[in-house]
């Protein structure tokens, strides 16, 4: 981000010196790339000195302040520095581009002499021509400065009120998420992995229960199962969504199933209808004798039926044959960590149901299992959604669905790229980037929408994912796995006594995955960059 100096505007704006035609060019240049911004503290400066003494340029000013983010002075000013003492102006304005990491653009010989953040127009213009592309993963800092007007309004409501726990933006939150999604009820918790536990808590999982879950997720899905003393029974994953494999939960559901977590992994929902068939078919069934794990007769009495829970922490906003996940669930669980679609500034989560009662509970139990002050009913949590994170998530969601529009049309734009211009392995979906190294793009059922939470590429062959994320680093293009060992495999698991071959599917994407950069605001450019270096 550039911050511009008064100076620099008003060569920039009225012709006055013989750098004019050079700072009209960056100033274009900056607003361009969405970079160009002004500190708070010189607005009323320079239009009182355009009023003054550059009046018929006035107008054209006042159309260009309208593209300028405005950076807020920052309170944490030390005004006894001798930079402060010597030019407050600068020492302001500096400050203002610390708070954003950001330069000064000036044309002030002492302010170019004596901080190391201030700028000429003519190094701009160098800088620029040898920068070389760097792509941001999440580009969070681009989605702080879009919103940033609102972000600090809706924080400094909470600051100032002084209700940083339970406070309005927490009850406002909740029902903007109902609005959002359509669902009944919505309770704010501390963290995606806390709603998961709520959500178990809730339907009265204990000790001794079976949760059935998928080996290929975040380990928060199966260490909640854990933590509350129940069971994970892992089963295999779809090759194409990456999600549960529907088709292999019926073999693994005995007397002790209370639950399957359907995880939407990288924001694309599992196959709901599917599960609910195989939860309904084995309800029907006649009774299995106790122990009898192999009998495939056996009746669930209704007290202890198989509930759904969605494990939608990348998957916020993503339908299911039009409508949203928490439609298809007993609860749906969903995560606002930063990195997320729609993420707050620390850990937030939230449980979604249209079930009165479980919501009930589940009010109860982030609050130690309160049902009122100082008198438990359960034994809850402490796993309240702090008020300024949900100020935060308050203003993000309002722009959530153009947000979500955004990442389908990145996402439809690298599949378009890479496909035009990589070379498909004859008779498969592979696409060859060199004669021993392949990769499968990821794709979307027709009956669904994925929130996009991650662009995953599968690279086949033997140490190629390790190749192609080095050769992409050298670019300055960052990438992740997601994730690189199964849950059946991790150390903590050892007890349940899988062993590696357990779950083929799983193990194999585990070693092929590969997330490439994916957010809202990758341009054209950046997306062909990527495209063009990864097939290169």
């Amino acid at each position: 981000m550039y911050i511009f100096d008064i100076n620099f505007l008003l060569d920039a704006i009225t012709g006055r010196s013989e750098n004019s035609k050079v700072c009209s060019i960056v100033l274009e240049d900056c607003i361009n790339k969405g970079k160009a911004c002004i500190s708070s503290s010189s607005l009323h400066n320079i239009r009182y000195v355009l009023q003054r003494n550059y009046k018929e340029h006035l107008d054209k000013y006042l159309d260009i302040e309208k593209k300028l983010k405005v950076v807020k002075t920052p309170s944490y000013a030390d005004l006894e520095s001798s930079f402060a003492k010597e030019d407050i102006e600068d020492y302001i304005v500096e400050l203002s581009a610390k708070s954003v990491n950001g330069k000064v653009l000036t044309n002030d010989k002492l302010f170019l002499e004596k901080s190391q953040l201030a700028i000429s127009p003519v190094d701009y213009i160098l800088e620029d021509l040898k920068e070389e592309i760097k792509i941001d993963f999440a580009n969070l800092k681009k989605q702080y400065f879009l919103y940033q007007d609102e972000l600090e309004e809706e924080m400094d409501k909470v600051l100032n009120s002084a209700a940083y726990i339970m406070g309005s933006a927490v009850k406002e939150l909740e029902e903007n998420l109902c609005r959002f999604t359509g669902a009944k009820n919505a309770v704010t918790c501390s963290s995606g992995t806390d709603a998961l536990l709520l959500a178990m808590m809730a339907l009265d999982i204990k000790p001794g229960d079976e949760v059935i879950t998928t080996p290929f997720t975040f380990i928060a899905t199966a260490e909640t199962i854990a933590l509350l003393g129940a069971k994970p029974v892992f089963v295999d994953i779809d090759e194409t969504t990456y999600n549960i494999d529907a088709s292999k939960i019926e073999e693994k559901i005995t007397p002790k199933t209370k639950a399957i977590i359907a995880v939407s992994l990288y924001g694309q929902p599992a196959n709901l209808d599917e599960i609910r068939a195989v939860i309904e078919k084995v309800e029907g069934r006649g009774e299995k004798g106790e122990g009898d794990n192999n009998s495939s007769t056996f009746n669930l009495q209704p007290s202890t039926s198989i509930k759904i829970i969605i494990d939608g922490a990348q998957s916020f906003g993503a339908t299911y044959k039009g409508k949203a996940e928490v439609h298809y669930a007993d609860i749906y669980t969903t995560s606002f960590f930063p990195a997320k679609p729609l993420g707050c500034f620390g850990d937030g989560g939230a449980v979604l149901t249209n079930s009165d009662e479980l919501a009930e509970k589940m009010r109860m139990l982030r609050v130690h299992g309160q049902n009122r002050r100082y008198h438990h009913k359960y034994i809850g949590l402490g796993a309240r959604m702090d008020t300024l994170q949900c100020a935060v998530v308050n203003v993000k969601l309002k722009h959530y669905k153009e947000d979500l529009a955004k990442r389908q049309e990145v996402a439809r734009k690298y599949t378009e790229r890479l496909k035009a211009e990589g070379r498909r392995e004859k008779g498969s979906e592979w696409l060859e980037l060199d004669p021993s190294t392949f990769i499968l793009l990821p794709s979307t059922l027709n009956n669904r929408t994925s929130a996009w939470a991650q662009y995953s590429i599968r690279v086949k062959g033997e140490g190629r994912r390790e190749k192609v994320q080095a050769k992409l680093k050298e670019a300055g293009i960052p990438t992740a796995v997601h994730y690189p060992m199964p849950l059946h495999l991790q150390e903590c698991f050892a007890y349940l006594g899988y062993k590696e071959g357990d779950f083929p599917v799983a193990e194999k994407v585990s070693k092929e995955i590969m997330s490439l950069p994916m957010n809202p605001y990758l341009t054209d450019e950046e997306i062909g960059y990527v495209a063009e270096k990864l097939l290169l």
